[in-house]
């Protein structure tokens, strides 16, 4: 007996090595031209709930959201007998596969529609990441939330009071405005503990947590592997009255595992463009990610300077991407503020993504919560929240208890802005993200440590004309309105000014710029290259922001 149990292990671990030596390749097509899906029924590929979105906000359809042609894969699993398909990257026109011969791929590379391929994953380099979230998880774990008994916290809310009260976010939940009706779709490294935790039991009872997906190992549970996914999830959705309660108890969730913590391999951003897809296609409105890539075991893959400017990197076009097909992209800032590199990552970088740092529970910026560039434009981080201590489930103690990064001051701003949102979901995510930036506490003295600053929810409800303000006088009027050519804007004003006119579609884009001197007369604004529909103009001068809608026809 004890000899078939050494045979049975030599088998099993002989079965794992080999399962270890596939090497892994990203092999992009040159287009769609013969895929038989069309845009023109995106209900081939999309879920009710992802066309109404893109219905809600005036965004169309392109190439990109057609799935790969099917003959393509098909001659490509065909050209060679070791090959495996492991994922599908539609966005991108690419399908991640592994091969036992790394020699295999010239057969692939040399079909007529394929366009490139890369090798995303070597099994012969020696991983330099053991673990890239030990350093979080493992701070404070031993630490208990105190159920209300420290005059800091609240009883209800436990150790969470915190995170939640410097932005004001128990007066949106005052008004239960709880995140009810959004759809967060968390992209993570695994989720122990998610679908047994007795924080999540609200979740689970009241059919909030809708479905997985797993992306480095397809057809897997993402209830194993790590338990980070855990705790940013707990930050959000966790329910545990008088111990634990998260931002948004009454969104909706899909977890998503991308990552794969005991190594970093460029193979990690297609999972993430791939669970961004996902995630897009059953219609979230929301995307929370707490990871971020600079270098790689490969180092040929590592990011430089140039890289992260905004729309380089796969991962960032990525998430640009998904910011422009309706859904509100938070990334964690990293964690790199204290190390030689000590900017942001990818897709942190993103011109679309919104970029989260960290504080700790007095306001005060972590030491090692990643800068923006100082030489760039764009202002990264975007906004902070509590990540140094924060609470949520840990799986490593079973418990409520504190860990640190800017991984959970992520969640809390998603979760937050899932709440906002709940208060008019027919606004687009670019109005979510303009009100947060605009109640932030440094919004008029931005920086590379703490980006606009700390948001307040309450003042942002107020910013949106959702709450006390819905009423409240306006400074400019248009005329026509409806328009067809000029657009004559006025402004209540006993001086001369000078105001910057800004005008965006229902998507956020700004789609038009002009700035002038106000003397009194109306100014004209030549509208008549715009489509037809409905759009935003915002007027700003050193006294005022203010937006108005119209409609060009």
């Amino acid at each position: 007996m004890m000899k078939k149990l050494l045979l049975l292990m030599i088998l099993i671990s002989s079965m794992l090595i080999q399962a270890q030596e596939v090497y892994k390749f990203a092999v992009e097509f040159k287009d769609k031209d013969h895929t038989p899906y069309s845009i023109d029924h995106p209900e081939a590929f999309l879920s009710q709930r992802a066309i109404d979105r893109r219905a809600k906000y005036y965004i169309g359809y392109n190439e990109s959201d057609l799935p790969i042609d099917p003959a393509y894969i098909s001659n490509v699993l065909s050209a060679t007998d070791d090959v495996q398909l492991i994922i599908q990257v539609k966005w991108i026109n690419t399908i991640i596969i592994s091969l036992d011969d790394p020699n295999h791929i010239a057969s692939i590379n040399a079909l007529p529609e394929v366009k490139n391929t890369a090798m995303v994953y070597n099994p012969n380099l020696k991983t330099k990441f053991a673990d890239k979230f030990k350093n979080e998880m493992n701070t404070d774990l031993s630490i208990k939330a105190s159920n209300g008994t420290n005059s800091n916290d609240s009883a209800f809310y436990g150790g969470a009071w915190t995170q939640i009260h410097q932005l004001k976010g128990e007066k949106l939940h005052e008004q239960n405005l709880k995140g009810e009706g959004m759809v967060i779709a968390v992209l993570d490294a695994g989720f122990i503990s998610a679908d047994t935790a007795k924080v999540f039991d609200n979740l689970w009872d009241n059919g909030r947590l809708l479905g997985t997906s797993n992306m480095v190992e397809p057809g897997e549970t993402v209830y194993a592997n790590h338990g980070h996914g855990t705790f940013v999830l707990s930050i959000m959705g966790g329910y545990l009255p008088g111990e634990h309660v998260g931002v948004a108890p009454e969104a909706s969730y899909w977890l998503i595992r991308t990552e794969d913590v005991y190594s970093e391999n460029i193979i990690e951003e297609y999972n993430w463009v791939a669970g961004a897809a996902f995630a897009d296609s059953v219609g979230a409105d929301i995307l929370n990610t707490s990871l971020g890539y600079i270098d790689f075991d490969d180092s040929n893959f590592d990011h430089t300077y140039d890289d992260l400017d905004g729309n380089t990197t796969i991962i960032t076009k990525a998430a640009n991407m998904a910011s422009q097909k309706g859904m509100l992209v938070l990334n964690s800032a990293g964690n790199s503020g204290h190390l030689p590199w000590r900017y942001v990552g990818a897709p942190a970088d993103g011109y679309d993504v919104f970029t989260i740092g960290s504080v700790n529970g007095n306001g005060v910026i972590a030491y090692s919560s990643s800068h923006g560039f100082p030489w760039s434009e764009d202002v990264k981080p975007d906004v902070v929240a509590r990540g140094s201590g924060a609470y949520g489930y840990s799986v490593g103690s079973a418990s409520i208890a504190q860990s640190s990064g800017t991984s959970f001051s992520c969640p809390v701003i998603s979760g937050m802005s899932a709440c906002l949102w709940s208060a008019n979901p027919t606004l687009s995510p670019f109005w979510i993200k303009e009100a947060i930036v605009k109640s932030a506490d440094k919004l008029f003295n931005p920086d590379t440590l703490y980006g606009y600053g700390m948001p307040d929810f309450q003042l942002a409800l107020n910013i949106l004309g959702l709450h006390e303000d819905v009423n409240a006088e306006k400074h400019i009027q248009l005329s026509p309105n409806p328009v067809k050519n000029t657009l004559f804007v006025g402004l209540q004003a006993n001086h001369n000014t000078d105001v910057e006119l800004l005008i965006y579609n229902l998507q956020g884009v700004l789609v038009k710029r002009q700035n002038i001197n106000y003397n009194h007369s109306k100014i004209p604004l030549n509208v008549s290259s715009l489509s037809s529909g409905m759009y935003i103009l915002e007027l700003r001068s050193d006294k005022l922001s203010e937006t108005i809608k119209f409609t060009k026809i």
